[in-house]
């Protein structure tokens, strides 16, 4: 039991060395809620409830049950959650770091119908006017 609660506290301690500067982070959250609200027009749902949980930093909830979709940064019950760091997910979001790549690597975690993630990436593609395989028009 003791050396269960010491891997667990060295454990923590690792995963707060390697925790993003706050600034930084809430930067990061800023333009991720921008590039959603964006994404998000009236005309388009998401049909589900999904939610970006940044490790240390805070959460950005994704209702896309309501119309239109509504973006907040409440930490609600969702039916998808995605556990990543708030600078990764800004890249993901432009375009600059693969997500499936960070996926096989252990930097994101999933949890709940992943399919609700799946439904997203072509609204933030038709946002940025890319193609599906990732690539600008």
């Amino acid at each position: 039991m003791l050396r269960k609660r010491k891997r667990e506290e060295a454990h923590m301690a690792e995963k707060k060395k390697q925790a993003v500067p706050t600034s930084l982070a809430a930067q990061a959250e800023d333009e991720i809620e921008a590039l959603i609200r964006a994404a998000l027009t009236p005309d388009v749902s998401l049909g589900a409830k999904l939610k970006f949980a940044h490790e240390g930093a805070g959460v950005i909830f994704i209702d896309g049950t309501k119309t239109p979709n509504e973006v907040h940064r409440r930490d609600e019950p969702a039916d998808c959650t995605v556990h990543i760091d708030p600078v990764l997910n800004l890249a993901i979001f432009q375009q600059r770091a693969d997500r499936n790549e960070a996926f096989r690597q252990g930097r994101i975690r999933i949890v709940g119908d992943v399919h609700v993630v799946g439904l997203l990436r072509p609204i933030m593609l038709r946002q940025s006017n890319a193609t599906e395989d990732g690539f600008r028009e």
